[in-house]
């Protein structure tokens, strides 16, 4: 690995010098359509033209027809036809001393470092554009930044020695090419790579900044993992309970950011063209590194909440805390997205429009997935049940297994598993039979109807048996010859046991039926009739169903 970093670290320097000082411009005004739809528009004018006055765009009569000729005098790299449009007159001997293919050049490099041709926008006329507020003779095209001032591009008009006149590029321009390039061109390193490698263009950029382009990227992957190594380390010393995160993390959205991050930064280095900068900041690397660090950092933020959770015993906030999440990340994309598409030149009203009608009709069509997800919202924030719990919706009763994000799982008594929407389960009543702090134990006893004294001496009895349990709350026993029905005696008994285990509530009831039994053997009486025990597997025994 150190012997691949130290051969990227060469290549780096080998390439570092290649450009000289540079002139930033801002690119954020232009958009990679509004760059396509301008080389269209200009392709169109050609075209026209062509077709209307073909000798229109011949020769240099014209501003127009200069600059297309010049241009086109490039795309041929015949740089014998286009030093013909450089103005040569009354320039110093230093200047003059450069070909026309090194003069031509170099304009072409620096301009297209800060321009983009527009042919739509220079004149068609002989006598050129006479609205400008220049001298009749001399038209702008354009200008270029230095560090200390902005160099204007001239077209000027001159004598043919025909006696006519024509367009060329102004000698006072062509006298400033030196100089711009001296501050903006690229060093004698870079020459001497473009020479050894073969005379071609790609997306605006010359042979060697496309090879510069493609080095800088792979120096950049072991860069960016060396970088990201280093500052997983140095987060690991700080005391964590997620580990195994934090190494996701760094070796994954952060390692990506900082490959991109660092490819950027040595790619500005090449001194790419105003068209080849346009058409990078408009691919949208920059927004897919950024999106891959934001949702690396959410998926961060929700291990360690899970983590926090988890360890405060809030365990049942962890399934709703990731789809939550995962909503979260949805939306930042769709953030992300749209600044993407307005600095790709789209019309962010168009995308709004549909993004409204199409979330509309979403809406529509997922309208109770969405009440399912706010019912779990509500079962999780209010927590009427919890998953393990044993509890009553309806007419069923089981144990809650899962509360998802559409659905909850109940298994029933018979052992089925009972799956109900969200939406249906947060509506209505629910019973947490697990929440409750004791079990009634509610009966009533028929027997024959026995002399006053023996009722008394069974009420005393009973009462002094359900006291006497360890597991039956004093304040809670109530016993009381409730009434007579038919010669029959009706005993009402009702207490609450001390527990919430529904086979211990079973055992003190055994003990207490029991006693009861001795009870009445002691005092000479029976039960009678038919009796309906209402005893149910919950213990939530219910007075309107005691007595047949």
């Amino acid at each position: 690995m150190l012997r691949n970093l130290a051969s990227s670290l060469l290549l780096l320097v080998a390439f570092s010098p290649l450009v000289q000082a540079q002139s930033s411009v801002d690119t954020s005004n232009v958009s990679a359509r509004e760059l396509i739809e301008s080389a269209k528009k200009s392709e169109q004018l050609v075209e026209q033209k062509s077709s209307t006055d073909p000798n229109s765009l011949e020769g240099q009569g014209t501003p127009l027809a200069t600059l297309i000729g010049l241009r086109d005098a490039m795309r041929a790299k015949d740089y014998a036809a286009a030093g013909e449009y450089l103005d040569r007159r009354y320039i110093d001997e230093k200047v003059g001393d450069f070909s026309d293919e090194t003069l031509i050049k170099a304009i072409t490099y620096v301009w297209n470092r800060q321009n983009i041709t527009d042919v739509t926008s220079v004149s068609d006329r002989p006598e050129g554009d006479l609205t400008d507020g220049l001298p009749e003779y001399r038209d702008q095209i354009g200008s270029v930044r230095l560090r200390d001032e902005e160099v204007p591009i001239y077209l000027q008009r001159i004598p043919d020695g025909r006696g006519g006149r024509i367009w060329k590029l102004s000698n006072a321009t062509v006298a400033r090419v030196p100089e711009m390039w001296d501050e903006l061109g690229y060093s004698d390193a870079a020459i001497i790579v473009s020479r050894l490698l073969p005379e071609f263009r790609f997306l605006g950029m010359e042979n060697w900044q496309i090879v510069g382009f493609i080095v800088f990227f792979i120096v950049a992957w072991p860069l960016a993992s060396l970088v990201s190594y280093v500052l997983m380390r140095g987060a690991l010393l700080i005391p964590n309970r997620f580990p195994l995160s934090i190494k996701h993390f760094f070796r994954g959205p952060m390692r990506f950011f900082i490959f991109i991050f660092i490819a950027r930064l040595m790619i500005d280095e090449l001194g790419l063209s105003l068209t080849s900068r346009i058409l990078l900041e408009s691919s949208g690397v920059d927004y897919i590194a950024f999106t891959v660090i934001i949702m690396g950092l959410l998926s961060l933020l929700r291990d360690y909440q899970i983590r926090k959770m988890q360890h405060a015993g809030n365990a049942h906030y962890v399934a709703l805390l990731k789809p939550f999440t995962t909503i979260v990340k949805v939306f930042v994309v769709t953030i992300i997205a749209l600044f993407w598409a307005k600095q790709a030149g789209y019309d962010m009203s168009t995308i709004l429009a549909g993004l409204g009608v199409g979330s509309l009709a979403v809406a529509l069509a997922a309208q109770k997935t969405l009440e399912n997800v706010i019912g779990a919202i509500t079962l999780y924030t209010a927590r009427p049940v919890s998953a393990g719990d044993f509890c009553r919706f309806g007419n069923v009763k089981g144990t809650v297994e899962e509360i998802g994000l559409r659905s909850t799982i109940i298994r029933t008594m018979d052992r089925s598993m009972l799956v109900i929407p969200n939406s249906m389960f947060s509506s209505v009543e629910i019973e947490n039979f697990s929440q409750r702090d004791r079990i009634r134990f509610f009966r009533r006893y028929q027997m024959q109807i026995p002399q006053s004294g023996q009722m008394r001496h069974i009420l005393e009895q009973i009462r002094q048996l359900a006291a006497n349990s360890p597991h039956v709350i004093d304040e809670t026993i109530s016993i009381r010859f409730e009434t007579i029905t038919d010669a029959n005696a009706i005993l009402r008994i009702d207490l609450g046991v001390d527990t919430t285990d529904f086979q211990k509530f079973l055992a003190v009831v055994e003990e207490l039926n029991l006693g009861i039994l001795d009870i009445a053997d002691q005092a000479g009486t029976r039960f009678t009739g038919p009796a309906r025990l209402n005893l149910d597997p919950t213990g939530n025994d219910s007075e309107s169903g005691a007595l047949e």
